[in-house]
């Protein structure tokens, strides 16, 4: 009987699991936007405190203002949407270009020194990958430009439900623990919990925001000073694949090397840019990230690629952008609740779970401060007969 209760409990368990992954594929069109409303309004909440705390606007007043906010925002969307456009619609026929010129030179150097024909491709060749790949970047492009307005309104939507949880944040935490919690004293715990695991959160995804836009800012400004075309754009798009690991970096530093060689058609032109983007990235990764995040948010490099597989081909490119702030926040509440201690130490480097000896210290120490308090009591007691005699 044991037996068949554990195997029946093993089955609910995976049941579970497993329909929790089909709704969050199946919802991705609503779950997506969501998810991105909810870490905005994470990383956007202490302003909002401020401006509620100095600014009292009233609600209508903070809906005017945040709508403000978004018009901003929609029109620097726009401005970097119309670069990519253009940059997009040059980039084919420039690595259609780059190809012939390389092209070209294979075949001068062919003709000067025959020998390095077993080595080198044939020109038709480079021609041939060179046609092949602007086709494929049109019908890519294309396809990219069509769901453009698609993403506008997904991101129109995240920007609505944005102000609605910075304006009704507190109204709806406290409601959502009274919704869940049976107790009273369960719903102050869970709050407590909610609080410190909201904070944590906060502060990582307000770190990984600024990091991301730093580099975003310095890429930018070292395409500006090499002479890149669409700079203001490419570094834009640095900062938001940076969200991306692995994967991301190796897009964010492509583009913009692909741009170089297609607009001046030298290799070493190329090799620069790719030069100048691999130092900051080096230097982000290997020495600001660790200064001002420190070792509390580590994540093993297997946590990180299950991470972004499972979350890429749960919501594609949304996943793949969401895949580490909703991974780095897992683990934050893993290691807020003693129960889900072991999961975050399974996913980091060095985290360790505390040990039983360390959790029961505060208990041992409340002791000995009672035991301690009572000492005295005896000693009044006995005190007291020999005052009366």
């Amino acid at each position: 009987m044991d037996r068949a209760a554990k195997y029946a409990a093993s089955s609910q368990v995976i049941l579970a699991v497993l329909g929790v992954v089909g709704a969050l594929y199946l919802l991705k069109t609503i779950l997506a936007p969501i998810a991105f409303a909810l870490m905005l309004a994470c990383i956007l909440s202490p302003v909002a405190n401020f401006f509620r705390r100095w600014f009292p606007f009233g609600p209508m007043g903070a809906l005017g203002f945040f709508l403000m906010l978004v018009l901003g925002a929609i029109y620097l969307a726009s401005l970097t949407a119309e670069s990519l456009v253009h940059a997009a619609n040059t980039l084919p026929s420039d690595i259609e270009r780059l190809a012939g010129q390389v092209s070209a030179r294979i075949t001068d150097l062919i003709r000067d020194q025959p020998y390095l024909r077993v080595i080198l491709p044939e020109p038709g060749t480079i021609d041939r990958l060179g046609d092949t790949n602007r086709a494929l970047l049109i019908e890519k492009l294309s396809l990219g430009l069509t769901d453009f307005t698609a993403w506008v309104v997904q991101g129109f939507i995240v920007l609505v439900l944005v102000i609605f949880l910075l304006i009704e944040s507190d109204m709806l935490s406290s409601k959502v623990l009274r919704f869940f919690a049976r107790t009273p004293e369960s719903a102050r715990s869970a709050h407590l919990i909610l609080d410190q695991v909201t904070r944590k959160i906060r502060a990582y995804l307000i770190a990984r925001t600024i990091i991301n836009l730093g580099l975003g800012l310095v890429v930018a400004l070292g395409l500006w000073v090499l002479g890149v075309n669409f700079a203001l754009p490419l570094g834009l798009f640095a900062a938001v694949t940076n969200f991306i690991p692995y994967i991301g970096q190796l897009a964010g530093g492509a583009l913009p090397t692909l741009i170089a060689l297609g607009q001046s058609g030298s290799l070493g032109d190329g090799l620069i840019v790719a030069a100048m983007y691999l130092a900051v990235v080096g230097i982000e990764g290997y020495v600001v990230t660790p200064m001002v995040m420190g070792k509390s948010l580590d994540l093993n490099g297997t946590t990180v690629l299950i991470a972004c597989l499972f979350w890429g081909y749960i919501w594609g490119l949304s996943g793949l952008i969401l895949a580490m702030p909703i991974t780095a926040s897992l683990k934050l509440v893993c290691q807020t609740v003693p129960e889900l201690n072991r999961w975050a130490e399974l996913m980091s480097v060095d985290w360790q779970s505390p040990s039983p000896a360390d959790t029961r210290k505060p208990a041992a120490a409340d002791a000995d401060f009672s035991n301690a308090s009572a000492e005295p009591a005896p000693a009044s007691k006995t005190s007291e007969p020999s005052a009366v005699g």
